[in-house]
């Protein structure tokens, strides 16, 4: 195992789905104790298109998500479909960008080798590598946006017609241009927010939308709603979901991480139990578990983990607990287990980040 520092969070502003995959990638790095060095001698990468990779600066072509699940003996199907969420959501946000400011022009010069220096922090300090070495650094991409035909362009004003222009049309001009585009951006805003919240009026005629998930993800979820979503799924009945790692309902894998990702409202298809506990959970207490958190046993292989949704305890004494569980060769149960299983050093108690109690009246 590596005994490098974790690596630094990942930026901010990226897509749930894209922060799924590459906390999947990270922590199956981390788990199978391969460093950069590692990584560059197994694949056909160098280190620091890893290092840009894995910590999210630039997105990680598929080959490399291949490379890395065969280095690390992962399913390579599922983190494949990782893969296609995550570049579907990173091009949405991509075109979300660009229609929110469709005449914004970077001035910002494109990278090169000599001139963007390698961004080492999102790793250990022993994995990152020289700043010269740039083996594997993917070349610009020029723009593939047809310039205007040269007979199209009106030709450039002279000199001396620009003398001409008074300045106070020029100051009048530039005041004129903020406003204008003040207001569009108070408009546009005004009208995303009112389609948002209006239904289609046109009776179902309007062009049909990528199919999504019936659970949006959520950052913000209350426990009373993490244990409706858990019924949705009608645990012990003849309509219950069939429990199927390969498999998927609402868009989420119908395993224990899946079905808890989905009552959770994380991006689907669902973070893997290991990511799971390490990258949206903090442990706690058995003692303080609640409605909505989880008890998770990452170790082991795919036929030991497990993950469980907690409901309440059956008595006082917390001899034991209700959860909602998508348990194998059953699929979604609402059962009772021993209190004692979170002391036997494999499953623990944790509180998901974003979880709220429930608002008092």
């Amino acid at each position: 195992m590596s005994r490098s520092r974790p690596p630094a969070p990942l930026p901010d502003d990226l897509p749930d789905a894209v922060r799924v995959l590459l906390t999947e990638l990270r922590g199956l790095k981390e788990a199978s104790g391969h460093d950069l060095r590692a990584l560059e001698r197994r694949t056909h990468a160098s280190r620091s298109s890893w290092s840009r990779w894995l910590g999210g600066e630039t997105p990680i072509p598929r080959s490399a998500v291949t490379a890395l699940a065969r280095v690390c003996g992962a399913d390579r199907h599922r983190l494949e479909a990782l893969w296609e969420v995550a570049d579907h959501a990173r091009a949405s946000a991509s075109s979300a960008t660009a229609d929110a400011a469709p005449g914004a022009v970077s001035e910002t010069a494109p990278e090169t080798a000599d001139a963007a220096p390698e961004t080492a922090e999102a790793l250990p300090a022993d994995e990152r590598e020289p700043a010269g070495d740039t083996v594997g650094r993917p070349e610009p991409v020029a723009p593939t946006t047809p310039e205007e035909p040269l007979s199209a362009r009106e030709p450039a004003p002279s000199p001396a017609a620009r003398k001409r222009v008074p300045r106070g049309l020029l100051i009048g001009a530039a005041v004129g241009c903020t406003f204008v585009s003040g207001a569009a951006g108070v408009l546009l805003g005004t009208t995303l927010h009112t389609n948002a919240q209006e239904p289609a009026s046109d009776g179902g005629r309007q062009a049909a939308a990528p199919a999504r998930s019936t659970h949006a993800p959520a950052r913000t979820v209350y426990r009373h709603d993490v244990i409706a979503r858990a019924e949705s799924w009608h645990p012990r009945t003849r309509q219950r979901v069939p429990y199927g790692q390969a498999a998927s309902y609402q868009g989420y894998r119908a395993d224990g991480s899946g079905y808890a990702a989905m009552a959770l409202g994380l991006p689907a298809p669902g973070p893997n139990s290991a990511s799971l506990l390490a990258s949206y959970c903090d442990r706690v207490p058995p003692a303080r578990l609640g409605a909505g958190d989880l008890v998770v046993n990452a170790t082991g292989d795919a036929g030991t983990r497990e993950v469980m949704i907690f409901d309440r305890w059956t008595g006082r004494a917390r001899a034991a607990f209700w959860v909602y569980q998508q348990r194998r060769g059953y699929g979604t149960d609402h059962l009772v287990r021993p209190a004692r299983l979170t002391g036997d050093g494999r499953h623990v108690a944790c509180h998901p980040r974003g979880l709220r109690d429930d608002p008092v009246g």
